[in-house]
């Protein structure tokens, strides 16, 4: 692979890490093992069930 879509890649990766571990779903150790689809996946899964919550005052 070029470098330019590894560096492209290993960003998306972070971005979407940092995401999972921003809302409180999964911790460091989990995100390594899962690939950059599942990653995505997941995210939009939690931030559309995050965004649904109704806030409570």
């Amino acid at each position: 692979m070029s470098k330019l879509l590894k560096n492209a890649l290993e960003k998306e990766r972070n971005h979407y890490s940092k995401k999972l571990i921003s809302l409180g779903v999964y911790h460091q150790e989990h995100l390594q093992r899962m690939t950059i689809t599942e990653l995505r996946n997941e995210y939009f899964y939690f931030f559309q069930k995050h965004k649904a919550r109704p806030f409570s005052k």
